[in-house]
């Protein structure tokens, strides 16, 4: 009996359920066929006693997805069709005539997703899933005459991309990708750069919106994909600052891609390597000359090892004594807030197309470095560290401020023999903080057991800082002029503050580290000191 009420029910929808399989086949017997079969899956599923609250939204949805199996099983072409006269016409037609008539359909489909978001929604649910325009209004909350517009508005849209011809860029076959990521600032809860552009396609849209501002369909032409795969990965990109919608529709990324030339780097090298040969001998001899004072201050240091304590307090007073030479003012507005609280300037790697590292006449890894970086907990207690071609460390992922908690518990000697007690010690050991030897544990790093030291060491160590300012001047002017030789403008800001950043506290140490263990002065650490130099541990703050 419900069967038959169903059944009756539907005798209404025979004649415009088998137009829309004719007008998706072209052949009245497969329409037929097609037909019947839909409406068998109306009776089964409606016969089942499924709910069904608005029939003729429930038929054409059917309707649609067994259209769908239809062209999965017999292998068809998919096609969008239904209602859209205006563009291509309906029946059967010679095999030329078909060739071209499913490449406009493919036209069509390509052209509908270059369509807004909310144009191709409508256009969708109108010719597509057949419902009738106060029912899309209905589902998207919108009025009746908005949706009539942007029906008559994505038509228009449709017949002036169906005359255009769609050129890809070069990033459709030939994608670059990052050889790494990396920040200059304090990353927020959600991650840094690199975990906001850890896919090929979120990589390639800060590259192709990097010169100049794009809208999300130039992107898709650039990248040769369409825009509905764009998107949502712009206006994530757009709502954690890495692009900034400069105008309406239009995106420009906001972070520093280095691409640098072999020209810049050699220009680089030869630059640090002079400046770090005015002051590396003068800063060496300094510390040198107050060692005697350097011990008197209580700072800790193993086996009384001078060399081992000169690899922590020369860079971290190079750092120091050139932010004091106050050459140029930081501005903390340069740096990007990002919507998680996270400010820092965000950079990425892409690796050189035309040349490699091998070709360079000097080692670049002895100058590349990392930090430095500080972990605290808001109290005295803190880590400072500073990673190079001389620390045998994993990278900053791998610092945490649970290693200066570690060191302070085993420096009080509150690690026992307890089980978490020597998973704790075991973390100490593999991090070289800790040693152990005939006599027992001893602690590897260097060690502040109270503020007050830090502050006889800066009364015992000689101000530099008047010798660093044209140091500091001369790398920050002629690096920020290097580096802008191919960086748009928009981003100029933020290279000056990461120029100024590395005329002290960044590039410039790794350069005073090489020069003085090339004249044998500052000796390489011990393979036992490896993962252990240029750290700093204890009561700082």
């Amino acid at each position: 009996m419900l069967e038959q009420t169903w059944s009756e029910r539907l005798q209404d929808y025979v004649k415009p359920v088998f137009g829309y399989a004719l007008n998706r086949t072209g052949n009245r017997q497969t329409a037929e066929d097609l037909t019947q079969e839909i409406f068998l899956q109306l009776l089964k599923t409606l016969a089942s006693g499924t709910s069904v609250n608005h029939l003729e939204a429930y038929v054409w949805t059917v309707a649609r997805y067994t259209w769908i199996n239809w062209l999965k099983h017999k292998g068809k072409h998919s096609i969008v069709s239904n209602g859209l006269p205006e563009f291509l016409a309906d029946g059967t037609a010679e095999p030329l005539d078909q060739l071209v008539h499913h490449e406009a359909f493919d036209q069509l489909r390509r052209e509908i997703a270059y369509l807004s978001e909310l144009q191709r929604r409508v256009l969708v649910m109108h010719y597509y899933d057949g419902l009738k325009q106060r029912e899309i209004a209905a589902a998207l909350n919108l009025p009746v005459g908005t949706v009539k517009w942007h029906l008559h508005e994505a038509r228009r849209e449709l017949k002036k991309g169906m005359n255009l011809m769609r050129v890809k860029g070069e990033l459709s076959f030939n994608p670059i990708s990052f050889t790494g990521t990396g920040h200059t600032g304090q990353p927020g809860p959600d991650g840094e750069t690199g975990k906001f552009l850890r896919s090929a396609i979120s990589q390639n849209i800060v590259y192709a919106a990097y010169h100049k501002p794009v809208t999300v369909h130039e992107l898709a032409d650039e990248l040769g994909t369409p825009p509905p795969f764009i998107e949502d990965e712009v206006r994530y990109l757009a709502e954690y600052d890495f692009l900034t919608e400069v105008s309406p529709g239009k995106f420009q990324t906001n972070m520093i891609l280095w691409n640098t030339t072999r020209e810049q780097l050699e220009e680089t090298y030869s630059l640090y390597k002079e400046c770090a040969a005015e002051v590396a001998d003068l800063h060496f001899q300094a510390l040198m000359d107050v060692r005697r004072s350097v011990e008197e201050t209580g700072i800790y240091y193993p086996d009384k090892d001078y060399n081992f304590l000169l690899w922590t307090l020369l860079p971290k007073n190079i750092g120091e004594q050139g932010a004091a030479a106050k050459a140029f003012e930081l501005k903390q507005e340069e740096i990007p807030l990002r919507k998680d609280g996270g400010r820092y300037i965000a950079t990425a790697t892409i690796a050189p197309q035309d040349w490699s590292r091998e070709e360079l006449p000097f080692d670049l890894r002895h100058y590349e470095i990392c930090g430095p970086m500080i972990r605290n907990g808001g109290g005295e207690l803190a880590l400072w560290q500073l990673d190079s071609y001389w620390s045998n460390r994993p990278g900053w992922k791998h610092l945490h401020f649970q290693d200066a908690e570690l060191c302070h518990a085993f420096w009080k000697g509150d690690l026992r023999d307890e089980t978490a007690s020597n998973e704790q010690l075991a973390l100490l050991l593999a991090k070289q903080y800790v040693l152990k030897q005939d006599r027992g544990y001893s602690f590897n790093a260097v060690w502040i057991d109270h503020p007050d030291i830090i502050a006889r060491l800066r009364k015992v160590i000689p101000d530099l800082s008047k010798e660093y300012r044209p140091i500091v001047s001369r790398i920050h002017e002629k690096m920020y002029e290097i580096t802008m030789r191919n960086k748009p403008k928009h981003i100029a800001p933020q290279v000056d503050y990461m120029s100024k950043i590395n005329a002290f506290d960044g590039q410039l140490i790794p350069y005073i580290l090489k020069h003085l263990i090339d004249r044998n002065l500052l000796q390489p650490p011990k393979p036992h000191q490896s993962k252990s130099i240029t750290t700093l541990v204890g009561l700082i703050h």
